[in-house]
């Protein structure tokens, strides 16, 4: 690990890192009345791998993914859900809250200086929400709608290395998802920090440079580390 003052850039995911994807999916499904029914963390999880097959087929926005994804989970389960139910768990991407310690440790990590960046498979409309919502400042968002694909494809920390000629190796990386983010960002050289929320499985075939329970955890490490 480094010192965040050493890095070029310190570049977050936004959902499951900053914003608690989980919980807003799940009252999304909730309220939808064909859905109710079933297993809905079962759901969610089989959601999220639809959505990852949705986003490899070519580009498409990220309220359409999100809408296909839950149409054709739900058709798994036996439920034709409609294109209204769709849109509206497309839509409560709007509703999805911050973690409950993204706020003040954002808010503590400005106080750093180094710049901040967002690397985020959504649309800039649905991104510049939830950041009003977690009410720091950054200085560069890179979303799906700028690059036209989806993390885990390299093109996000390929265009933030471009944008502020930097090298991988001067990025930091902080992201809950292995697969989307933790993976990709190892594989390039960038620095990696795994905020490893649902305490999944540690895989062999990647190593994040540290892993914390929660950003709060990460915060209590730099100023125990770092404290000057």
């Amino acid at each position: 690990m480094i010192h965040p003052r050493e890095a070029a850039v310190i570049s977050f995911d936004c959902y499951g890192t900053l914003i608690d994807w989980q919980s807003g999916a799940r009252a999304a499904v909730n309220a939808i009345p064909e859905l109710v029914d079933l297993d809905t963390d079962s759901l969610i999880a089989r959601r999220l791998e639809v959505e990852l097959e949705v986003e490899h087929e070519y580009y498409r926005p990220y309220d359409q993914v999100l809408a296909l994804s839950i149409q054709r989970t739900a058709a798994e389960y036996g439920v034709e859900l409609g294109d209204a139910a769709a849109r509206s768990f497309a839509n409560s991407i709007a509703h999805w809250p911050p973690f409950q310690d993204a706020g003040g440790f954002l808010k503590r990590l400005a106080t750093v200086g180094t710049p901040m960046a967002i690397l985020s498979n959504v649309t800039r409309a649905s991104l510049a929400v939830s950041v009003r919502k977690l009410g720091a400042r950054f200085d560069q968002l890179i979303t799906a709608e700028d690059v036209r694909s989806y993390k885990p494809d390299h093109d996000h920390w390929l265009e933030l290395y471009q944008s502020r000629q930097i090298e991988p190796a001067q990025q930091l990386h902080i992201a809950g998802s292995i697969a989307h983010d933790i993976r990709p960002a190892s594989e390039l050289g960038a620095i990696t920090v795994w905020v490893r929320r649902g305490h999944e499985p540690i895989p062999d075939d990647v190593e994040p440079d540290l892993i914390v329970q929660s950003l709060a955890e990460l915060g209590d490490y730099w100023r125990l580390h770092y404290s000057r």
